[in-house]
């Protein structure tokens, strides 16, 4: 089972809560949880693939943003997934309201990252195409 199938399993099992699944050393929510904790925490999602947002938080830094999770009155639930094993265990529970929301990103025509990401690699081949014809000009 891939990684974006385990979260949004664990989404279905936690429905009305902010799911964090461990990916390296970054605790990330996807799709709606990323939209609410950009919405709730100010945390900038990133593109998880086009049209889903993606927002992490360091496995270091979870001490200091859990004050700001309990302030904000949400439920979030933690998992720590080995890669590996391909297996996921639930870590932490904070209990809060229930979280109403069905939209997978902020708006990609809105989103800085969106906007800005980067170029596919035919556009770079074209790009190196023009500034190699206009070295040769000079």
């Amino acid at each position: 089972m891939k990684y974006s199938e385990i979260v949004k399993k664990l989404q279905m099992e936690n429905k009305g809560k902010i799911v964090l699944v461990r990916n390296g050393i970054f605790y990330c929510a996807i799709g709606k949880d990323a939209v609410l904790m950009h919405d709730v925490l100010g945390y900038m999602p990133v593109c998880f693939k086009e049209g889903v947002c993606k927002c992490g938080v360091p496995v270091n830094a979870v001490e200091k943003v859990i004050p700001k999770m309990l302030r904000s009155g949400y439920g979030y639930v933690f998992y720590d997934y080995k890669k590996e094993e391909k297996s996921y265990k639930e870590i932490l529970e904070l209990k809060g309201k229930y979280v109403d929301s069905l939209e997978n990103n902020i708006g990609c025509d809105k989103c800085w990252y969106g906007k800005n990401r980067m170029k596919s690699t035919e556009e770079y081949v074209e790009e190196l195409g023009k500034l190699m014809d206009k070295l040769d000009g000079e």
